[in-house]
């Protein structure tokens, strides 16, 4: 078994190891060592990076055998080696791992709820939780229990006990794990069987910010922030809340109603807007429908490309042509994409899901709709006019 120094020191940095073994397979080269303090993925938290010799480690696993693989940019011959670890890399997972820990303990005491997912990502972490509704004032009570725990900077302390022993030392969560465990223990607070790196007291977790609450699969996921990246996020959302304030011409505590009242006005311009276009279309669609000959078929069939128009209004249009009478409308528009907007009047008899069909091939594209409705876009802008005109080919009852 790799002897796994991280266990006893997480601020071992710099170590001198053994490669024991190192093989190559498809290009990859792997290596174990007698000893290491690199962390591998597991329990939520990743990786640690740094070197082996000279040679940056891209990934650390423990494998079937229980046994520490890096995997390296390179192959590495037996012998003895310095390895390095990337310091503000670990430190940060120590500042969320045992933040993390606090916040589990701390849902647990507040809102009676445990912890049954984490995950340490590269910019946030997450806690999932068997619950499935927590209040904001709930929170704020987690929040402020676990920054206390920080501000009163609490030992930090890692010990081996016996499976027997862990099961009558107050665990947070039992641990199905067989054999010895390793309980670490935030004093006074939270005991938990855990193999991840902590910082030494309470105080270096840093701050602690609960940034956003979501609902996954009938459970509740916590987005939490520690430390350096509690500051970091801190800095970003005073720079955005002071250039929005900046544009307002108002201090910060002013931006939210001016926000809602802006809000408010632009729902007012929207619908006004929305009741001028549908009168518009109706104006354009009796010109349109007066305009266009009938044909054979006791059919008008208003065949139109457009350019930069909104596709709301097409469709608005659209609608208001059939309305008309009989008639058939194939518009196209030029846009962002290539759009189509293809509508009849409910007497006729065509499909138009088979006039859509070879359209959108043409557009590079896909669409859907009913019998009398269909929308479609696509990447080709070019072919619209081609587009229209294999849509008219299919228009047979």
């Amino acid at each position: 078994m790799t002897q796994r120094l991280y266990y006893h020191d997480s601020y071992l940095t710099r170590f001198q190891a053994r490669v024991v073994s190192s093989s190559t397979t498809e290009g990859e080269s792997v290596v174990y060592l007698d000893q290491t303090a690199f962390y591998p993925t597991s329990g939520g938290q990743p990786f640690d990076r740094g070197v082996v010799g000279d040679i940056p480690v891209e990934e650390v696993f423990e494998d079937e055998q229980g046994l520490i693989g890096h995997r390296l940019s390179r192959l590495i011959q037996p012998g003895p080696v310095e390895c390095r670890i990337d310091w503000e890399r670990r430190f940060d997972h120590m500042q969320q791992h045992t933040g993390q820990h606090l916040l589990s303990q701390a849902f647990v005491q507040i809102a009676r709820l445990q912890t049954v997912g984490f995950h340490l990502g590269a910019d946030y972490s997450t806690l999932d939780l068997d619950g499935e509704n927590l209040s904001p004032e709930t929170l704020r009570k987690v929040e402020d229990l676990a920054n206390a725990v920080v501000f009163e900077n609490r030992a930090v302390t890692t010990r081996v006990v016996s499976s027997a022993e862990a099961a009558n030392s107050g665990l947070r969560k039992e641990s199905k794990r067989e054999g010895d465990l390793r309980i670490v223990e935030v004093n006074g607070f939270d005991h938990s069987a855990c193999g991840g790196t902590h910082v030494r007291a309470t105080g270096e977790i840093g701050a602690i910010f609960l940034r956003r609450l979501e609902r996954v699969n009938r459970q509740i996921r916590i987005e939490f922030l520690c430390g350096r990246r509690a500051l970091a996020s801190y800095r970003e959302v005073i720079q955005t809340l002071d250039q929005v304030a900046r544009r307002f011409s108002s201090a910060w505590n002013e931006v939210p109603p001016r926000i809602e009242k802006m809000a408010e006005e632009l729902r007012s311009l929207r619908k006004t807007f929305q009741e001028k276009n549908k009168l518009l279309a109706g104006f354009l669609a009796a010109s349109l429908f007066s305009s266009t000959p009938m044909r054979e078929a006791g059919y008008r069939l208003v065949r139109q490309v457009f350019k930069g128009e909104e596709l709301d209004f097409l469709k608005t249009l659209a609608q208001s042509l059939t309305a008309q009478g009989p008639c058939v409308v194939l518009f196209a528009n030029e846009a962002e994409q290539a759009q189509l907007v293809f509508a009849q009047h409910a007497s006729l008899p065509f499909d138009l899901r088979l006039c859509m069909s070879p359209a959108c091939q043409i557009i590079e594209g896909k669409g859907g709709g009913t019998r009398t409705f269909v929308q479609g876009g696509g990447k080709n802008k070019l072919g619209l006019e081609a587009a229209l005109a294999a849509a008219e080919d299919r228009l047979k009852p």
